[in-house]
């Protein structure tokens, strides 16, 4: 039996480690073929750091040989740091302390940040109403609630993205060419550790979510935050398994990515995660055109409350189009269907007015916008106040820091529903 590769041998982390071999020989004796070209050493310049940086390519690795048979695994999201960490704590300090640490780092912020990236992909997407209670429950400690459920739903995405099975078949198919995630020594790991058969009817704490057991009655003391944890791993995981299988057709027809590409995009998550760390939300005293009766355009550029003021004034127009762009339920739909859509949604109650009563940054990514709507109906002037919920997205609806330019806000449609679909307001 051939011994299983390693996420260090994936396509793009290979290729970046070979050529960082090579720049070390020619790094070595620089000095020398600075006799012959003077500027060579400046072109060396940053190789000790290239070299500090290619190390990285190691923690996934060390990460699953420790964890991955107690259902975790490294996935592209997940916090470097953390990894780092828990191996440290696992190495001097125990198993217990290490799955301990890991447990708490699936805190209130990290499941926020997680369900913010689902909103790139449609099978997730579709599911966040459903995911977002059982990150009540899970924040309540209602694991009885959150495990099950979560659980389901990582079953039935899977099912959905493949078009075959779903992630607890015993013909599961959790790998992808060049991908952490996806890795034979990831998610298929942990899938096949998660349905395992639970025979008899157990009454001891579960420290594995075996979803046989849980589902059908047999387990009853699954209810623990160790077990949720690693369900809410397991789910962000395979989000990153689903951007794998959309882009490994692509990947592999592409020319091969540089050492700084592949450098680039590793490091990504601990680029984010310095950008939150230095993310401060505003303070409504320094918001001082609060309330705001006016125009859009009178508002600062690239701020929640401007794009709720255009997305509101767009509807105030009937300019639907515009309107749907604004969205993020309307991303996986062509052009020419979201005017329809927006307007079939959008059309029955429009406002005559509007005026931003508050604003409240909830995360880096997250903006609550309270508004006061008026509309006339049945004759009648009415006023309603509705809290509007924005996320900072790129184009492909991956969540941004907003800290970033690369990025714009957009309006989740949900904030409207008490609106949208009444009768009479």
């Amino acid at each position: 039996m051939s011994k299983p590769k390693k996420i260090k041998d994936n396509p793009s982390f290979a290729k970046v480690t070979n050529q960082i071999k090579g720049m070390e020989a020619l790094y070595k004796i620089s000095p020398l073929l600075e006799i012959f070209s003077p500027k060579i050493s400046k072109a060396f310049e940053s190789f000790p750091e290239i070299k500090e940086q290619s190390t990285i390519f190691e923690i996934p690795d060390k990460f699953n040989e420790r964890f991955s048979e107690l259902g975790w695994v490294a996935y592209e999201s997940m916090s470097l740091e953390v990894m780092k960490e828990a191996i440290a704590k696992y190495d001097t300090e125990g198993v217990e302390v290490a799955e301990q640490f890991l447990t708490d780092s699936y805190d209130a912020d990290c499941i926020k940040w997680g369900i913010l990236r689902f909103q790139g992909n449609q099978e997730f997407r579709r599911r966040i109403r459903l995911i977002e209670l059982a990150k009540e429950d899970y924040l309540a400690k209602r694991y009885h609630a959150c495990i099950p459920l979560l659980l389901s739903l990582l079953d039935g995405i899977v099912n959905d993205i493949s078009k075959h099975v779903g992630f607890f078949a015993d013909s599961a198919d959790m790998t992808v060419w060049d991908s952490m995630a996806a890795h034979e020594t990831g998610l298929q790991v942990v899938a096949s550790l998660f349905t395992k058969s639970r025979s008899k009817t157990n009454e001891e704490a579960l420290t594995i979510p075996y979803r046989h057991g849980i589902l059908h009655g047999r387990e009853l003391a699954f209810d623990n935050k160790l077990v949720a944890a690693k369900v809410w791993a397991a789910l962000f995981a395979t989000k990153d398994w689903a951007d794998a299988r959309i882009s490994e057709k692509n990947s592999k027809s592409e020319e091969e990515k540089s050492w700084r590409k592949v450098l680039e995009s590793f490091s990504d998550t601990q680029r984010q995660k310095k950008l939150i760390e230095n993310w401060t939300p505003r303070s409504s005293e320094n918001i001082t055109y609060l309330p705001f009766v006016g125009k859009a355009e009178e508002l600062p550029l690239n701020t929640p409350e401007r794009a709720v003021a255009e997305f509101i004034e767009n509807w105030m127009t009937r300019r639907y189009g515009l309107l749907s762009e604004s969205l993020v339920y309307f991303v996986d739909k062509p052009r020419g269907k979201k005017a329809g859509l927006a307007k079939k949604d959008f059309g029955n109650h429009t406002p005559l007015s509007y005026r931003l009563i508050s604003i409240e940054d909830r995360a880096a990514a997250i903006t609550l916008v309270t508004v006061e709507l008026k509309f006339e109906d049945n004759n009648q002037r009415i006023s309603k106040i509705v809290n509007v919920t924005t996320n900072y997205l790129d184009s492909e609806n991956n969540v941004r820091v907003r800290l970033e330019d690369n990025g714009q806000w957009k309006i989740m449609q949900n904030s409207f529903t008490s609106i949208l679909y009444a009768f009479h307001l």
